[in-house]
């Protein structure tokens, strides 16, 4: 296959080829329980007009989404895309990272590897409630920029990190976090893939590890995020914000007044929301679902069908959650990717979280960039962010929400290279 070819540097006999695969037996067991799973009659909360978000999911979306996941949503034909790129697995004996007494476990990733020598490591990561699947559009812009893999000027990289997809869990005998999972995403990069410097993107949970990375992690030379909730520095003022960053303030406090109860929940009852989310496939839908929904720019997935009220919804976009949700229902992941919540949503001050705190400061050498999406949760203005590290990259976008790379693939790759660019320019 193009671009499976791994670069000289790798460790070629830990890294095995790896495919995509449910049985059918899973794809009838889902229908069955799908089949056999009640939605709840109407209530005020659940039916509010004009299919309002205001209380939470709008018990008439789930009805078409539980019937399109039964009848239309063909699970095979997204996993003949997926397996239309290279996957590996590496496994827990090869991926033995000794620091900070971090576990071993099997990491599943997708790639695409140049055979240019002199191509840059890239290493894309994901959040909370995604997955690797964010970036497949991103991968297939890059597919038809440079079809031939001697063109490809990077080394893209992909992994699920720890506890999500096909990426082992933590062992469950001890508590571990985003440096354990940093760690690992390292000892990936530069001990089993042997690059000496790679840059890191991410967004959600993945631009918390990526900041992790390039901060305390010698190999990583650079991180370009697109979330980075840094609090208000003492003593600036939010009086010389743009009416852009002024938006995105009050988007950020919408997030924290209304849209965050589920972080708290599984920062402090992740068992007991774990335990819930692995126990039925609609439990899941709605879950994460809702978080689709309120978190995605609506000009990114555009309405394009109408439920049974006349209510418009996006069908595409309901696709792209169905595809999310039956990846963490396959593999049974639902509960094991909680982990980082304790430490995003602290109760005890921000100094547990990453992009709070003074010791995940990316300092020069190393560089920062990031890229501004008017709907994320948690907007940040540039004078907050330049307080973070050393911000070398600043690119404001005009559309786009939480899930970045999945809404807006060409932003996010203009940006990417633009970053390695600058990176490369100011060494």
């Amino acid at each position: 296959m193009l671009f499976s070819i791994l670069p000289q540097c790798a460790r070629q006999e830990v890294v095995r080829p790896f495919v995509v695969g449910i049985s059918e037996e899973e794809l009838v067991r889902l229908r069955m329980l799908l089949t056999f799973s009640e939605i709840p009659g109407p209530c005020y909360e659940n039916s509010l007009p004009g299919g309002s978000r205001a209380l939470g999911l709008p018990r008439e979306w789930l009805i078409a989404a539980k019937r399109a996941w039964e009848n239309e949503f063909d699970w095979k034909a997204h996993q003949d895309i997926m397996n239309s790129f290279p996957h590996f697995k590496v496994s827990a004996a090869d991926l033995n990272v000794p620091v900070d007494d971090t576990p071993a476990m099997d990491i599943h990733f997708l790639a695409m590897f140049s055979t240019n020598p002199s191509a840059t490591p890239v290493l894309l990561l994901h959040g909370w409630p995604g997955s690797f699947l964010e970036f497949i559009p991103m991968l297939k812009l890059l597919r038809e920029k440079y079809p031939n893999p001697a063109d490809l000027p990077y080394h893209i990289i992909v992994p699920s990190l720890p506890g999500f997809g096909f990426s082992g869990p933590f062992p469950s005998d001890r508590d571990h976090g985003m440096e354990s999972a940093a760690a690992v995403m390292d000892k990936l990069m530069s001990g089993v893939l042997g690059f000496e410097n790679y840059t890191v993107q991410g967004g959600d949970i993945g631009s918390r590890i990526g900041r992790i990375l390039a901060a305390r992690h010698k190999a990583c030379g650079a991180a370009l995020l697109n979330y980075s909730p840094v609090p208000q520095p003492p003593g600036m003022s939010q009086d010389d914000l743009t009416e852009t960053e002024k938006a995105g303030i009050a988007r950020g406090k919408w997030f924290r007044n209304d849209g965050c109860a589920y972080g708290l929940m599984q920062a402090t009852r992740p068992a007991t929301v774990g335990l819930v989310l692995s126990s039925n496939p609609l439990v899941l839908l709605a879950w994460i679902g809702e978080k689709y929904l309120d978190w995605i720019d609506p000009v990114a997935f555009p309405h394009d069908s109408v439920l049974e009220s006349g209510t418009p919804y996006s069908r595409a976009l309901m696709e792209q959650i169905l595809l999310s949700i039956s990846l963490y229902w396959f593999t049974k992941t639902a509960h094991t990717n909680l982990y980082t919540y304790r430490e995003c949503f602290a109760i005890d001050g921000p100094a547990r979280s990453s992009h709070g705190s003074p010791q995940y400061h990316i300092a020069a050498p190393k560089k920062l960039g990031f890229s501004y999406f008017p709907l994320e949760v948690a907007p940040t203005p540039k004078k907050w962010i330049e307080t973070s590290g050393n911000l070398v990259y600043w690119k404001e976008h005009k559309v786009g929400g939480h899930f970045a790379a999945l809404e807006q693939p060409a932003s996010i790759l203009e940006d990417l290279e633009e970053f390695i660019a600058t990176c490369f320019a100011r060494r």
